[in-house]
């Protein structure tokens, strides 16, 4: 299975929080912005792919990261992101930029329940507690 965790990501700063209600709102220019530091992150040869391989290794440290402090080095949309990339790339070999681009701001638009183009604290609260 293909694994991504963790899709909207600010890798410069940590949030200090995984709670959905204590994340600032976010723009759809700044969720792009999030999503290619993300790529970025993930693309460990810089190819610009995402292979399966990179995404076990890089998703792994995050994963045992937050086990160990409790917090996202790189915070999802709504806490859920994990599973959503899941769900939509489980089982591709690999993952271009344009595609992981398209999927991160797909699942931004789907919680963007105004469509006013910012995502805010009540609306990830909302897609969350709607899995």
């Amino acid at each position: 299975m293909f694994l991504l965790p963790f899709a909207a990501a600010s890798i410069a700063t940590a949030v200090p929080s995984n709670d959905p209600s204590l994340q600032p709102d976010l723009s759809r220019s700044e969720a792009l912005v999030r999503a290619d530091q993300l790529f970025a992150r993930f693309d460990l040869n810089q190819d610009g792919v995402i292979t399966h391989g990179e995404a076990e290794v890089e998703g792994s440290k995050l994963m045992l990261l937050r086990a160990i402090t409790g917090r996202d080095s790189a915070p999802g949309l709504g806490g859920h992101t994990l599973e959503y990339l899941k769900a939509r790339f489980g089982g591709a070999a690999f993952v271009t930029r344009p595609q992981f681009e398209a999927a991160w701001l797909a699942h931004f638009d789907a919680m963007d329940t105004n469509h006013d183009g910012i995502l805010t604290a009540a609306e990830r609260v909302a897609a969350v507690r709607g899995r």
